[in-house]
C-alpha cells in the first residue's frame, strides 16, 4: 500500500499522484480543500469552531462555511479530535492516546505528524509520500518541521520507502548544534551575515540622521507657512497703534 500525505504548500501540492489509483490520498487543511482533486481520507485535528454564515467574526477563520460544507459532504473518513461534530457523518475519532503511547508526546507538532503516525500504523504500507509539505525553517511552521522528520526517520528505519518531491525542503536537516560551526559554508555565511548586519546598522544610523534632518526642515517649512499666512499681505487691514513707552508716559 502507498499513502500520499497532502499538505497545503503550493510548491508541490499539485504534484501528488492523484491520477494513480495505487496511491491512497490523505489530505488536511482548508488550504488543500479545493485544490486536491481526490482523496480517501481527510484530517481536521483542530477544535471544531465553524463560522456562522453571514457573521465572519464568529468561529475560527479557517472554518469557512465553504470548508465546513465540504467536510459535511465528504465521502471518505474525516479524522477529528473528540468530541465529533454530529454534522459530519463520516467523522471518526483520531486515536490520540494510543498514538502518543506508542510514539511519545514530543513530535506531534502538526496535522502531518498525526497523519504520518497513522500511515505507519496502516497494515501493509510500503511507501509514504509527502506533497504540499515544506515547513520552511524560516517561516511560522518551522517548529513543526522536526515532528515530520522524526516520523520520516521511523519509516526509513522500518524499510518503508519515503517519497518527497524535490520542490520540498522537508528532508533538509537542521544544522548540527556546535559541530556545524566548523563547516566552511557555516563560517562563510556567518561572516557574510555579520557584514550585512554591520551595513544595516550604518544604514539605520544614516536613516535616523536623515529623519532628524527631515523633521528639522519640516519645522522650518511650517514656520515659513505661518509667516506667509499671518504676516505677508499687500497691505494691512489696520495699522497697529503703538502706544508710548513707559519713559514717554513719565515725560507727559
Amino acid at each position: 500500500m502507498k499513502i500520499a500525505l497532502i499538505g497545503s504548500a503550493p510548491s508541490s501540492i499539485r504534484l501528488a499522484p492523484y491520477h494513480d489509483e495505487s496511491w491512497k490520498i490523505w489530505a488536511c487543511s482548508p488550504g488543500a480543500y479545493g485544490v486536491v482533486p481526490r482523496s480517501d481520507a481527510w484530517f481536521e485535528t483542530h477544535r471544531w469552531e465553524p463560522q456562522v454564515p453571514g457573521k465572519p467574526t464568529t468561529g475560527q477563520p479557517w472554518f469557512s462555511p465553504e470548508y465546513c460544507e465540504f467536510l459535511t459532504r465528504y465521502k471518505g473518513t474525516v479524522w477529528m479530535a473528540d468530541p465529533l461534530p454530529p454534522e459530519i457523518p463520516n467523522a471518526k475519532v483520531l486515536p490520540v492516546d494510543s498514538l502518543i503511547a506508542k510514539y511519545g508526546p514530543f513530535f506531534f507538532t502538526s496535522s502531518l505528524a498525526w497523519m504520518f503516525a497513522m500511515a505507519l500504523e496502516t497494515e501493509g504500507v510500503t511507501e509514504i509520500g509527502m506533497w504540499g509539505v515544506d515547513m520552511s525553517a524560516s517561516e511560522e511552521y518551522g517548529y513543526q518541521r522536526a515532528g515530520c522528520q522524526y516520523f520520516i526517520t521511523l519509516a526509513m528505519q522500518r524499510g518503508i520507502k519515503v517519497t518527497i518531491p524535490p520542490e520540498s525542503d522537508i528532508l533538509q536537516p537542521a544544522y548540527f548544534y556546535g559541530i556545524t560551526e566548523t563547516s566552511p559554508m557555516m563560517i562563510k555565511l556567518t561572516a557574510r551575515r555579520n557584514e550585512l548586519q554591520g551595513r544595516i546598522a550604518a544604514a539605520d544610523q544614516r536613516a535616523a540622521q536623515a529623519q532628524n534632518e527631515s523633521l528639522f526642515l519640516k519645522g522650518a517649512v511650517d514656520n515659513i507657512d505661518y509667516t506667509i499666512k499671518t504676516w505677508v499681505a499687500f497691505q494691512t487691514f489696520c495699522e497697529p497703534k503703538i502706544g508710548p513707552t513707559r519713559n514717554e508716559d513719565r515725560a507727559t
